[in-house]
C-alpha cells in the first residue's frame, strides 16, 4: 500500500497532463488489484475522459470504487479483485490518486497559463511590427501549434461577395490543403463560421456536416475549430489537428482548458488580422483608428500635438496607473509620467510632424513608483485628416530584467570558475606545507618550534577547509531539484566570508538547530539567496560599532527557517513593501543594480517558500526571514511490506 501511494506521488509529481497521469493511474490501480482489468472514467472541472488498464474478462464480480469532490468525480470499475486485496485498499488508493490529480490539473493549468501569457505578450510585438496578414497568421498558428500538441493546422477567410472560405493559411500535415475552397453551408468550417461558437470534435469525420464527405473508414482526427470574431463580424475560422498515428490508438479530444486557451488567441489573431489592415490602408478614418487604439493589448495614447492625451486605451491607464477611464483629461504624457531617455518628449512630438515615426526608449513613472522602461513609436495619423498622434507603448521591463538577471548568473559562473581553479591550484602547495609541518614538528624537541608547527598545521588545516567551501560555491548548477541542507549552505557562505569581514572588524556569528530537516531545491539558486542576504547585510554593518551579522537556523513544523540578522540601521517601514521590487535599490548606482533580494525572493518562491523583513530584536538591525518547505520524507523501499 505504501508503495503503490509512493508511486502516485512520483507519478503526480511528473506528470504534465491530466490525462497522461490518469493512463499511469490506471496501470497502478491494476497492479494493486492483483492484475485485473479496471476501466477509470473521471470528469474534471476542464477535462473528462475514460481510460483502461489491465486484461479484460477475468472471471469474477466486478468492483466499483467512486470519489467525488463537488465537480469533480472518479469511478473505477475492476473486473475482479485478487484475494488478500480489499475494497478498503483499493479506495484509500483512489482517493490519494484522485487528490494528487487536482495538484497535477491545477500545475497543468498554470503551465498554460504562463505559456498563453508570453505568446500573447510576443503576439501583441507581432501586430505592431508586422502589416503583413499571412505572415502574422502562419507565426500564430505555428505557435498554437506547438503550443497544444497539434500536427495540422489552419485558417480559413471568407471570400468577399461568395458563400464560400478559403484556406489561406495551412501548416503541418493539413498543408497541402492550402486554396482548398470550402462551402460555407455545407462544411463543418462554415458551420462555426455561420454560428460564431467555437466547436471540439474527437473525429472531424464523424460530423454530419464533414466536407469533404468520408466513409467511417477515413481517418479518424481530433479538431479544435473556433472563429475569427472581428468588429465587422465573423470574418473566418481557425483549426487546429490531431491525426492518428497507424496502429495508434485515436490521439486524445482537445480539453475544455485548451478550447478556452484557443479562443482567447483566435481574438488575438483577429484583433491583429484587423490591425493589419489598418495599417496598410491610410483611408481609414478617425473613428476606426480610435477602435484599434481601445482594442489594442498594448499601451496606447491618442494625443494632440501638443502632446495633451485624447484617448488612453485600458491597457495604457494600467501602465500609468490609472483606475479611472477619464483620469486622463486634460493632462499630457508627461504629466502622467513618460520622459524619453535622449530628448525632451514635447521635442519628439514635434520631430515627428516632419519625419518618419519616431522610435525610441521612455521611462513610465506612475504615482505608485513602479517604474517600467519601454520602447515607443510616435506616429501622426496625418492620412486620416488629423494631425493626431498615436504613440504605442512595448513594456520591456520584465525582458530587460531576465538579461540582467542572465548577465548577472554568467559573471557568477565565470567568478565560480576562477574560483574553482584557484583552489585546485592552492591544494597542492598546502598540503606539501602541511607534511613538512609534520616533519617539522616530529624532528623536533624544541617545545617553542613544535608549538609554532602545530599552529602551521592548525592554519593549513583551516585553509583546506576554506578552500573545500571554495569548490562546493563553485560546483555547476543543478539542473534538477534535489535536497540541500540550508546547513551546509550557511556554513560555506559563513566559512568564506568571515575572514574578510573580520578584517573590516564585523563580526559573524551562526546559530544552527541540528534538527533542521534538509529542503527540495537547486543548490545553487538556494546558495545565491544566502549569498545576497549577507552581502546586503555587509553593506548595512559596514563602518558601524558594533558590527555584528547572525545568520540562524530553525525548523517549524515542516518548514526551514532562515534568518539573517544585522546590527545596522534596518529597513525604513516605508518603503518594505517594495523592496523585492526588480531594479529597486537604495545603493548607489555603483553599489547595486536592485536585483538582489528580487532574485532571492523569485527563488524562493519557486520552491513554495515565503521570504519578508522585519526588524531586529536582538541586534537592532534589520532581520530577513526566508522559511522553505521541507523536503518530504523518503520512503524506505526496505521497511515497505
Amino acid at each position: 500500500m505504501i508503495e503503490t501511494i509512493r508511486r502516485l506521488l512520483a507519478e503526480a509529481a511528473a506528470a504534465k497532463q491530466v490525462r497522461a497521469y490518469w493512463e499511469t493511474v490506471a496501470g497502478i490501480l491494476s497492479e494493486q488489484a492483483g492484475g485485473a482489468g479496471v476501466e477509470l472514467v473521471y470528469a474534471g472541472v476542464n477535462e473528462a475522459s475514460t481510460v483502461v488498464a489491465g486484461p479484460a474478462g477475468r472471471p469474477g464480480d466486478p468492483v466499483v470504487v467512486r470519489w467525488e469532490d463537488g465537480k469533480r468525480r472518479v469511478q473505477a470499475t475492476f473486473a475482479s479483485m485478487s484475494p488478500g486485496v480489499t475494497v478498503e485498499d483499493l479506495q484509500s488508493c483512489l482517493d490519494v490518486a484522485s487528490q494528487l490529480a487536482i495538484t497535477v490539473g491545477r500545475r497543468a493549468e498554470l503551465e498554460r497559463e504562463r505559456r498563453l501569457g508570453s505568446f500573447l505578450i510576443e503576439l501583441s510585438r507581432w501586430l505592431l511590427a508586422t502589416p503583413d496578414r499571412d505572415l502574422l497568421l502562419r507565426y500564430t498558428m505555428q505557435s498554437l501549434m506547438s503550443l497544444v500538441g497539434a500536427e495540422g493546422a489552419y485558417v480559413a477567410l471568407r471570400e468577399p461577395q461568395a458563400e464560400e472560405l478559403r484556406v489561406v493559411i495551412a501548416l503541418g500535415l493539413f498543408e497541402e490543403r492550402k486554396g482548398m475552397v470550402l462551402p460555407l453551408a455545407a462544411s463543418t468550417t462554415g458551420r462555426v463560421v455561420r454560428s460564431g461558437q467555437p466547436l471540439v470534435t474527437a473525429n472531424i469525420f464523424a460530423e454530419p456536416d464533414a466536407y469533404p464527405p468520408a466513409s467511417s473508414s477515413g481517418l479518424a482526427c481530433s479538431m479544435m475549430l473556433t472563429p475569427l470574431q472581428t468588429s465587422a463580424g465573423v470574418v473566418g475560422a481557425a483549426g487546429v489537428i490531431r491525426y492518428r498515428k497507424p496502429d495508434q490508438p485515436p490521439p486524445p479530444t482537445f480539453s475544455l482548458g485548451e478550447l478556452h486557451y484557443f479562443t482567447a488567441v483566435a481574438a488575438h489573431i483577429a484583433s491583429g488580422m484587423e490591425l493589419a489592415q489598418a495599417v496598410q490602408s491610410s483611408r481609414e478614418s478617425a473613428q476606426r483608428a480610435a477602435a484599434m487604439v481601445n482594442a489594442s493589448p498594448l499601451p496606447m495614447a491618442l494625443v494632440d500635438p501638443h502632446g495633451r492625451v485624447l484617448q488612453l486605451n485600458a491597457a495604457g491607464r494600467a501602465v500609468f496607473g490609472l483606475t479611472e477611464p477619464e483620469a486622463h483629461a486634460g493632462t499630457t504624457l508627461q504629466e502622467l509620467g513618460l520622459s524619453a531617455s535622449a530628448v525632451a518628449f514635447r521635442d519628439v512630438l514635434a520631430r515627428a510632424s516632419f519625419h518618419p515615426p519616431w522610435h525610441g526608449r521612455v521611462v513610465v513613472v506612475p504615482p505608485s513608483g513602479d517604474r517600467r522602461v519601454c520602447d515607443c513609436t510616435v506616429t501622426v495619423l496625418s492620412g486620416l485628416g488629423s494631425d493626431n498622434i498615436l504613440v504605442a507603448l512595448y513594456d520591456r521591463t520584465d525582458e530587460l530584467r531576465a538579461q540582467r538577471e542572465l548577465i548577472a548568473r554568467e559573471k557568477l559562473a565565470t567568478v565560480g570558475e576562477i574560483a574553482s581553479g584557484v583552489a585546485h591550484e592552492v591544494n597542492n602547495p598546502l598540503a606539501a606545507i602541511r607534511m613538512e609541518a609534520e616533519l617539522l614538528k616530529r624532528g623536533t624537541r624544541d617545545a617553542e618550534t613544535e608549538a609554532a608547527a602545530s599552529t602551521i598545521v592548525r592554519e593549513v588545516d583551516r585553509a583546506a577547509r576554506i578552500v573545500r567551501s571554495l569548490l562546493r560555491l563553485a560546483r555547476r548548477a543543478d539542473t534538477d531539484p534535489t535536497r540541500v541542507q540550508v546547513h551546509d549552505l550557511v556554513r560555506d557562505v559563513a566559512e568564506i566570508r568571515e575572514r574578510v569581514l573580520r578584517a573590516d572588524n564585523i563580526e559573524v556569528l551562526t546559530k544552527f538547530d541540528l534538527s533542521v530537516p534538509p529542503v527540495l531545491g537547486l543548490g545553487q539558486d538556494l546558495q545565491q539567496v544566502v549569498i545576497n542576504l549577507v552581502t546586503n547585510a555587509e553593506h548595512a554593518v559596514r563602518g558601524l560599532k558594533p558590527a555584528v551579522i547572525q545568520l540562524t537556523t530553525e525548523s517549524r513544523e515542516g518548514w526551514v527557517r532562515l534568518t539573517v540578522e544585522d546590527s545596522g540601521p534596518g529597513v525604513p517601514k516605508e518603503i518594505r513593501g517594495r523592496i523585492f521590487d526588480p531594479f529597486f535599490t537604495t545603493k548607489s548606482p555603483d553599489e547595486g543594480t536592485g536585483l538582489g533580494l528580487s532574485i532571492c525572493h523569485r527563488v524562493v518562491a519557486e520552491v513554495g517558500g515565503k521570504m519578508w523583513v522585519e526588524d531586529s530584536e536582538t541586534l537592532g538591525g534589520a532581520k530577513f526571514v526566508v522559511e522553505l518547505p521541507a523536503a518530504p520524507d523518503r520512503v524506505d523501499s526496505e521497511t515497505v511490506g
